[in-house]
């Protein structure tokens, strides 16, 4: 090929004729250049296909994290509803000055109990570590972020206050206020006895400390039953939009 453009080059020269050579040689420019574009073009879109290859994967990686902390938040919520229940028992049973049963023992041992929130972050934690811009879409990229910084740590901040009022007022309270007996609730495995039996019932109806504390309790309960129905609607939306994305960049 070039053998063939060197000979026309040649034919025109000796035949003088500058203008029609100069037009050539313009032409054969213009299509190197073509050439080059061409070529670039293709390297770009190879380019293109590979970012979009580890993109997926990434968003492969967070859709998985993302659907293990929605089955976190489904499980923890159920809990923080059992427990919130329990306190509204309890205050019932107080202020209706009903004797202590099995239901009442079953409610002061939930509401020391709570199932913990694991939140699950590795491939958000990758992202970071690669710059939160390795995912190309901007408003995907913003909502990931608003659910690790914000939706999630505002139910790991608040599971964490319920646990200082359980661990630093409750538990001590019951300590010296009740006794333990078998457990009632039968789904527990791990506890034969549990405290959840009152010393004296009357008295304990009259403590205003330890009704604060469930009074307390209770508020907390209800505010993390809040979030966590925020982070798991909005949990699933992102679940689903990440599925789109997934989809929109396999069809580059």
């Amino acid at each position: 090929m070039i053998n063939f453009f060197r000979r026309i080059r040649k034919k025109l020269l000796a035949e003088n004729r500058f203008t029609k050579y100069l037009l050539y040689g313009i032409g054969e420019i213009v299509l190197v250049v073509i050439g080059i574009l061409i070529a670039l073009q293709i390297n770009n879109w190879n380019e293109d296909k590979k970012t979009a290859k580890q993109e997926i994967k990434i968003l492969n990686e967070l859709k998985n994290d993302l659907e293990t902390n929605l089955n976190e938040i489904i499980e923890t919520y159920n809990t923080t509803r059992h427990r919130e229940l329990s306190a509204v028992l309890i205050l019932d049973y107080f202020d209706k000055a009903k004797p202590v049963d099995d239901s009442l023992k079953q409610a002061f041992e939930n509401i020391n109990m709570d199932g913990l929130f694991n939140i699950s972050n590795t491939s958000y934690k990758f992202i970071e570590s690669q710059g939160i811009n390795s995912l190309s879409n901007d408003s995907l990229r913003i909502r990931v972020t608003e659910m690790y910084e914000r939706h999630l740590k505002n139910i790991l901040t608040r599971e964490n206050i319920n646990l200082e009022i359980i661990n630093e007022e409750l538990i001590p309270l019951m300590n010296d206020r009740f006794l333990s007996s078998p457990t009632i609730d039968k789904t527990v495995s791990f506890a034969v006895e549990a405290i959840n039996t009152p010393k004296n019932i009357e008295s304990l109806r009259e403590d205003a400390i330890f009704k604060n504390v469930i009074v307390r309790l209770q508020n907390w309960l209800l505010v993390r039953l809040k979030w966590q129905q925020v982070a798991r609607t909005n949990l699933e939306q992102l679940i689903a939009d990440v599925e789109k994305e997934i989809d929109r960049l396999k069809l580059k």
